[in-house]
């Protein structure tokens, strides 16, 4: 019987020291939602203004243990600045739109029939996951950005100039052209976007069953886009209104 108490307690002492192992494990692991949480901060956007560092996000991505199932979290989180985007309205609100919309676009569609293909190469798949993570950060980033009515994006506009270049000449395989009236402040996101879409379709030629499902997804972002515009101007004049109020 002695020995039969003994080793219970034996086992209740292992388990404590388990489950405690366990907790400093936990602990010392970032989550998802703690990453993310950091990735939204303001602390991060200002240090991005005023220290464009091109390494800074990869190596702030891989401390903070961003992982694949951040990914739709981030984009979500994207999608949801929409109202963010209008309530902050200044001279920035349309680009903040455009970069939202052809970086979600770019993630609902080519990203993600990308993945769910495995027709590409494990290597080819990780670089392009991690070009994507990084990319859906840095668009959080951006659109934080440019909803400060305080940033100057002739001194802090941290993505424009060569930001991308490196990563456009290691995904592109043909010349990236963008539209003509690409601005400052798109272009260089444009660029990258269309050259990771290069990327993609290289290895994912177009399908002759594609091209419904391509007008379907217009067709949707088009109502987005509609029902977007309409409560942008109705916060427009909204604001008007009040400040003819307050007058």
């Amino acid at each position: 019987m002695g020995f039969s108490c003994s080793k219970q307690k034996d086992d209740h002492v292992d388990k404590r020291i388990e489950i405690k192992n366990q907790e400093y494990i936990l602990q010392s692991q970032s989550t998802s939602k703690e990453a993310i949480d950091f990735i939204e901060s303001t602390s991060l956007a200002n240090t991005m203004r005023t220290k464009p560092i091109k390494s800074y996000l990869a190596e702030q991505i891989e401390k903070q243990q961003i992982q694949l199932d951040s990914c739709e979290i981030l984009a979500d989180r994207i999608e949801a600045k929409s109202k963010l985007i209008i309530r902050s309205y200044n001279h920035f609100t349309e680009k903040a739109l455009k970069i939202k919309s052809i970086v979600l676009d770019y993630y609902r569609n080519e990203y993600v029939n990308y993945i769910n293909s495995n027709l590409d190469t494990i290597t080819n798949k990780e670089y392009i996951q991690k070009e994507t993570i990084q990319l859906l950060v840095e668009t959080t980033i951006i659109l934080n950005c440019l909803m400060d009515k305080n940033f100057d994006d002739e001194v802090e506009l941290w993505w424009g100039n060569n930001y991308f270049s490196d990563r456009i000449q290691l995904l592109a395989l043909t010349a990236t052209d963008c539209e003509d009236n690409a601005d400052n402040i798109t272009f260089p996101i444009l660029q990258y976007i269309k050259a990771l879409k290069n990327k993609i379709i290289y290895v994912m030629p177009v399908q002759s069953n594609q091209p419904k499902s391509i007008s379907n997804s217009v067709a949707i972002t088009n109502v987005h886009l509609t029902q977007f515009y309409k409560d942008l101007k109705m916060e427009f004049a909204k604001k008007v209104e009040d400040e003819d109020i307050s007058s």
